[in-house]
């Protein structure tokens, strides 16, 4: 599991319910035998689509495991905690948290926000010394994973700066040492991904949900902390850089630092926000600093979805805000330079842009037709399949990201017209009938044994659909019987019009639908069925009776066998 992608699917559960592609902002889910599938290139580690999976088939890697090998060997172990922790762990005191951390084997706990603050103050001197164009938080990394696969033309206006952790880590590693390791504990599924393109910073990432289990499973519970060991967050504690986990907090840290008044701000939550957001943003002329903080997720890290706390985003946000101001005021200066050309470069290809696939109309016109899609009018864009159209679906298909059967209506047709096959294929009348004794579907042969005018009326209307059967039928009673007791009637005889039928009426919606299947008995080959099936009743009820008088008669002589014994034993004693 350690060597998994950060988000994967547990193929047995999936139910091919098609949620993960609907709710995918990317699309970056592949079907393939009726089971969804992530394409790591195309994701961007959202980690919405494990909130959303019916069945829990959507997972996100446990790393626990990798990180208890991590402290069983010599090496100190530190642990960059997000600054959402506050909403995640608020009843935990923050050193019982510490405590707790401590007693699972790290050596030291440090805030993330150190690293915030750092790069805080590096955004601000990029701000004030640039010329006027748009710059992007390089702080979430779905966000920026966004941009350079699916926004390529705006991968330059990202600031050429680590995120908040991976400064922290390097800031760690200054401190502590290069030898130390690194977990990172926080909201966010996409600082895995992080994690294993930047091994050389970071060792591991958990999840709050990663750590909350472990802490149960190790009995480390608020109020059962033993408090013997460190319970103060190294080197210091964090200020400004607790508000990073907020849908604004980095712009509020950047309207304190920044002095230049030709800076604007913008913040913008959600995925679904920021795709609209950025539409045509490349082509705007900007003569001012426009500077665009992007949280992927709707009211920032505080609602990731690696964070259990239910609250909602107010009480969160009340909850970090007063944690704040707790803290000491301004922004620690250390000296420490987060700029390191080497890394920022390998940071700026790491992923690359999604190429969207050009196929020509005919292409996409004949994937349409093969899902029975042969005008636009057959185009009901339902989102059944999960993509927004029946064109995007039909892209789709071409790529191999989808399969023909993810189509609703085609499947329902495709349904439809086997059973109607079936139905019309049968040597007996059949009929579907709702709980007012209208006709659902039928066949013809259930029109040609009702007889008068109504296997006219079929070929006028196929399957006499809506027609009413008391007005068919003088035996119509009798699935009403079925309708309301709810057990099923099989093999009755009955006087149709003066015709002997045989009628069985069985339940597929009890109290709502019953299908009847009637059969006439003066046709030959059902008058030859019906003669073997009771030659064949009489021949098991004789054998029946047969058995009986054998096991009669031959206890009978037994006992007398026995009686006539007992009396030669008797004649010879005397």
């Amino acid at each position: 599991m350690d060597r998994m992608q950060p988000v994967y699917t547990e193929t047995n559960n999936c139910q091919d319910c098609y949620k993960c592609i609907r709710e995918c902002p990317v699309k970056a889910i592949r079907i393939e035998s009726d089971r969804a599938s992530i394409v790591r290139d195309l994701c961007i580690f959202c980690g919405r689509c494990t909130l959303i999976c019916p069945s829990g088939a959507k997972k996100v890697r446990d790393d626990v495991s990798r990180v208890k090998r991590m402290l069983r060997r010599d090496k100190p172990v530190f642990v960059s905690l997000a600054p959402s922790f506050v909403a995640e762990f608020a009843a935990y005191p923050v050193n019982e948290l510490i405590a707790g951390l401590g007693m699972l084997g790290f050596t030291g706990v440090s805030e993330t926000a150190l690293g915030a603050e750092r790069v805080t103050a590096e955004t601000s001197c990029l701000l004030q010394q640039s010329a006027s164009g748009i710059f992007i938080s390089s702080a979430c990394p779905s966000a920026v994973d966004y941009i350079r696969k699916y926004r390529p033309e705006l991968t330059s206006c990202i600031v050429g700066l680590h995120s908040p952790l991976m400064a922290h880590a390097a800031m760690l590693r200054q401190w502590f040492g290069d030898d130390i390791r690194v977990v990172f504990i926080g909201p966010c599924v996409a600082k895995k991904n992080e994690s294993d393109d930047f091994n050389s910073l970071i060792d591991a990432a958990l999840t709050f949900k990663d750590l909350r289990a472990w802490f149960e499973e190790e009995g480390i519970l608020p109020g059962l902390v033993r408090m013997n060991g460190p319970s103060k967050f190294v080197p210091y504690s964090a200020a400004d850089g607790a508000l990073y986990p907020l849908d604004g907090g980095m712009t509020t840290t950047l309207r304190n630092a920044v002095s230049s008044p030709d800076v604007s701000y913008m913040h913008i939550s959600g995925m679904e926000n920021i795709k609209a957001a950025l539409d045509g943003v490349s082509a705007l002329q900007c003569n001012v600093k426009l500077f665009l903080e992007l949280l992927v997720c709707d009211g920032g890290c505080i609602n990731g979805p690696g964070i259990t706390s239910q609250k909602g985003t107010i009480v969160k946000n009340l909850q970090i805000e007063q944690y704040r101001k707790a803290r000491a005021s301004g922004i620690h200066k250390t000296g420490f330079s987060i700029d390191f050309p080497g890394i920022r470069s390998a940071f700026c290809t790491v992923s690359q842009p999604v190429r969207s696939p050009d196929y020509s109309e005919s292409d996409i016109q004949e994937a349409l037709r093969t899902v029975g899609k042969t005008s636009k009018a057959d185009e009901l864009n339902c989102g059944g399949c999960g993509y927004n159209s029946c064109r995007d679906f039909a892209i789709a298909m071409i790529s191999g990201m989808a399969e023909r059967q993810m189509c609703v209506s085609y499947m329902r047709r495709v349904a439809a017209d086997k059973a109607s096959v079936l139905l019309q294929r049968m040597p007996y009348g059949v009929v579907l009938v709702d709980d007012s004794l209208h006709v659902i579907e039928s066949n013809k042969v259930f029109a040609e044994l009702a007889g008068n005018d109504l296997p006219a009326l079929w070929e006028v209307r196929p399957g006499l659909k809506g027609a009413d059967l008391r007005k068919m039928i003088c035996n119509h009673k009798v699935f009403l019987n079925v309708l309301s007791s709810g057990n099923d009637l099989i093999d009755k005889n009955i006087d149709e019009k003066g015709r002997l039928m045989n009628l069985s009426v069985f339940t597929i919606q009890r109290h709502r639908i019953v299908c009847g299947i009637i059969q006439d008995l003066h046709q030959p080959e059902v008058m030859q069925e019906q003669v073997v099936r009771r030659i064949r009743q009489v021949v098991r009820e004789n054998m029946g009776t047969v058995q009986k008088v054998a096991f009669l008669l031959g206890e009978n002589a037994a006992r007398t066998e026995a009686m006539l014994n007992a009396l030669v034993t008797e004649q010879e004693k005397v």
